[in-house]
């Protein structure tokens, strides 16, 4: 068919058209206007030592140690990504995770390696107290673990994790998923048409 046939049939059913277009736009509109309120944070974790060996491994600009670090900055995304470990931060942040399935315990909070030393970690927050206290509990589990794995270390030589100031900012509809939505309601609208069009 040329485009000039599906103009036809448009014209000819321009009132479902019309109709199916608002009632999917302003149902998707409706969805992203009250949507419950959240926030989003990003707090950053930097990996330190406590003290550090005398020993002539530790040359070239401590690319050694460099290493050792990144490999345990591995370690702390793999901690943070854990069910258990994002169950005791919400424990500690005082959220009840007895409704939350394994999936969405999973996913909660993001973490990710953004060089050998630092950790990015993100989340949402329905509210910025609760953002505070995922932030305090994510710096206070961190620490915990890294101090359990310290216990049998004989020299001052093992990690610890420094977190910075958390950043929260709140969540906004970005004006370009409206344009997407809208795309998306005259797209089925059409389709909607076409199904029509064919069964008559």
């Amino acid at each position: 068919m040329e485009l000039k046939e599906y103009i036809q049939i448009i014209k000819k059913n321009i009132k479902l058209f019309a109709s199916v277009s608002i009632i999917i736009f302003l149902a998707a509109f409706s969805y992203l206007f009250f949507r419950p309120i959240s926030y989003t944070t990003s707090l950053i974790l930097n990996v330190t030592r406590k003290g550090s060996q005398a020993t002539d491994n530790y040359k070239y600009d401590n690319f050694y140690r460099l290493q050792a670090d990144e490999k345990f900055s591995e370690t702390l995304v793999e901690w943070i990504k854990s069910p258990r470990i994002e169950e005791e931060i919400f424990k500690e942040a005082g959220i009840d995770t007895a409704d939350y399935s394994l999936k969405r315990l999973t996913k909660s909070i993001k973490a990710e390696k953004m060089s050998s030393q630092v950790v990015s970690v993100s989340f949402s927050a329905p509210d910025k107290k609760n953002s505070t206290d995922i932030a305090q509990a994510v710096s206070k589990i961190a620490s915990q673990n890294t101090q359990g794995l310290d216990k049998d270390q004989k020299d001052s030589t093992w990690f610890e994790v420094i977190s910075e100031k958390p950043v929260t900012k709140l969540d906004e509809t970005n004006p370009f998923l409206i344009l997407i939505v809208l795309a998306g309601a005259v797209f089925a609208a059409f389709f909607i048409v076409l199904i029509k069009h064919y069964f008559e």
